[in-house]
């Protein structure tokens, strides 16, 4: 009986300490330059170079969604998740939202918003995804790429003229490249000559919006 309240009290200690360290990641502020993680992939897989599996329960627009963390990479518990106690299965009940890193898609309202929105919905919506953690943004939301059967989904919005580089955050070439191929080529909201990048579009007012429609 001392063994069975022994354990039982070590197993609260190790849940509580995996689920405040989850909270306390949740509110992370890194510092401008900062690229790691390391909380809460500290607390899912004790590993900071795993990824982090997604399963996906709401695509919000063209370059947000949100789900529930379900394991680390390789598709089952690891040693690791286990030692984390309960905390493992606490953060399969959190929803989490995710910001594509690299990208900035139309807003809704903006055109070819709604194209995108219905795009990455078709890419990911209801499926498990990677994610390689960033950092948080001013909104809370975890910037991070993300992977879907071996294709980065940044990259096939771009491919597809569906968002456009987000240059002053990201300086990946191959982002660069894909965009330019689908402003050439005339794809997505680039038949548009007049497609507003959407971090001018949040600035403007109702009026001037109007003539971007």
């Amino acid at each position: 009986m001392k063994k069975l309240m022994v354990l039982a009290i070590a197993f609260l200690v190790l849940s509580c300490g995996c689920q405040r360290e989850w909270k306390e990641s949740r509110l992370l502020t890194i510092p401008k330059g900062g690229n790691t993680a390391t909380s809460v992939t500290k607390c899912l897989s004790g590993n900071d170079k795993e990824q982090v599996m997604m399963k996906v329960s709401r695509v919000i627009d063209g370059d947000t969604f949100e789900g529930n963390i379900i394991t680390t990479g390789g598709g089952s518990r690891t040693a690791s998740d286990q030692n984390a106690g309960g905390g493992w299965w606490a953060q399969q009940m959190m929803v989490t939202q995710i910001r594509i890193n690299g990208i900035d898609a139309p807003e809704r309202g903006q055109y070819y918003g709604d194209v995108a929105t219905l795009h990455l919905q078709w890419l990911i919506s209801g499926k498990t995804v990677g994610l390689k953690l960033k950092q948080r943004d001013q909104y809370g939301r975890w910037i991070a790429t993300v992977y879907l059967d071996g294709k980065d989904i940044g990259a096939e919005m771009l491919k597809h003229g569906l968002a456009w580089h987000y240059k002053e955050y990201d300086r990946n070439p191959t982002y660069s490249a894909l965009e330019a191929e689908a402003k050439q080529d005339g794809r997505g909201l680039w038949s548009d000559e007049r497609a507003v990048a959407p971090w001018v579009w949040r600035k403007i007012g109702k009026f001037e919006r109007d003539a971007y429609r």
